[in-house]
C-alpha cells in the first residue's frame, strides 16, 4: 500500500474516488458501508483498460481505490514487455529485415538498455560504463546538444550489458561499436527504453528517488504529483522527469508525447 505523502496525491486520489462513485451510482450502485463496494472496484479498473486508459494510469487509480478501502486492490494489469511495445510512430520496413540476434544484436541490446540515440552508440567507449552505489549507467559524453548526461540501464539489462563492455575490452577495442547501420530504428528503441524505465521505476519507487538525486532539481511550479495529458492518461511527474532526464530531455511533455504514449 501507497502512502500519501502531499496534497496533491491527495486531490489526484480524491479526484479519482469520485469519478468511481459516478460510476458506481451510474450502475445503480445504492451508497451503504464503504466495505459493500468493494467488490466492483475491480470491474471498474477492468472498465476503465478496455476504455483503453494506459497502464500508467490504471496503476495510479488502482492504488487509489487501494487507499479507499485500507488495503490492495487485487486486479491484474496487462505486462508490457520490450518485444511487445510498439516500436516507433511510423516503423520503417528496413528495420524488420535487421534480425534483433543476428549481427548487431549488441547494439539492440545497448539501445534497449539505455535509451542512446545514433549519435551516442557511435561515441560510445569501453570507459562509458560506470557504476555507482551497485546502480550501473552509461557515462554519455557531448550528446545532442553538446550536453552530457547519465543514462540508467535497466535493472533486467545490467548483466547482457556489463557482458558486451567485458567483450570489447578482452578484445582490446576502444570503441564499443564501429558502425551502427542506418536502418536500425533507434528512435524506437529509445521508446522501449523509455516505457521500460517508466515501468521499472513506478514499481520501485526507492529506486526512483535514488536516480532522481543524480539529477538537477527542478524549479517549475506544479500542483500536482501527476501529469495529466489531454486524453486523461495519468503519468507520476518525477517518475517522467527522470526518464526525461535519461533520454537527454528537459521537457517531460516532449517525452510523454514522443516516448511513452
Amino acid at each position: 500500500m501507497h502512502k500519501i505523502y502531499s496534497f496533491s496525491t491527495y486531490d489526484t486520489y480524491n479526484k479519482v474516488g469520485r469519478e468511481y462513485g459516478n460510476w458506481l451510482a451510474e450502475k445503480g450502485v445504492r451508497y451503504g458501508k464503504l466495505a459493500d463496494t468493494e467488490r466492483y472496484a475491480r470491474e471498474y479498473i477492468e472498465t476503465r483498460l478496455e476504455d483503453g486508459k494506459s497502464v500508467y494510469t490504471l496503476k495510479m487509480e488502482r492504488s487509489a481505490l487501494g487507499m479507499i478501502y485500507g488495503h490492495n486492490i487485487e486486479v491484474l494489469l496487462p505486462v508490457r514487455h520490450n518485444g511487445d511495445v510498439k516500436r516507433s510512430r511510423e516503423e520503417t520496413s528496413n528495420d524488420k529485415h535487421i534480425s534483433r540476434t543476428g549481427k548487431y544484436v549488441d547494439i539492440f541490446t545497448v539501445a534497449t538498455a539505455t535509451g542512446c540515440r545514433r549519435c551516442d552508440l557511435k561515441a560510445l567507449n569501453i570507459n562509458s560504463l560506470v557504476e555507482r552505489d551497485g546502480k550501473y549507467f552509461l557515462d554519455i559524453k557531448q550528446s545532442k546538444g553538446g550536453r552530457d548526461r547519465l543514462a540508467p540501464i535497466l535493472p533486467s539489462k545490467v548483466d547482457e550489458v556489463r557482458q558486451i563492455f567485458e567483450c570489447a575490452r578482452e578484445r582490446g577495442k576502444r570503441k564499443l561499436f564501429e558502425h551502427i547501420p542506418k536502418e536500425i530504428d533507434i528512435h524506437g528503441l529509445r521508446r522501449e527504453y523509455a516505457q521500460g524505465l517508466y515501468h521499472t521505476l513506478t514499481d520501485d519507487r526507492a529506486l526512483r528517488d535514488e536516480y532522481l538525486a543524480l539529477y538537477p532539481t527542478r524549479h517549475e511550479k506544479v500542483k500536482s504529483d501527476f501529469y495529466r495529458d489531454r486524453e486523461g492518461n495519468v503519468f507520476e511527474r518525477d517518475t517522467v522527469y527522470v526518464v526525461s532526464q535519461a533520454l537527454g530531455h528537459n521537457r517531460i511533455d516532449t517525452s510523454i508525447t514522443s516516448y511513452l504514449k
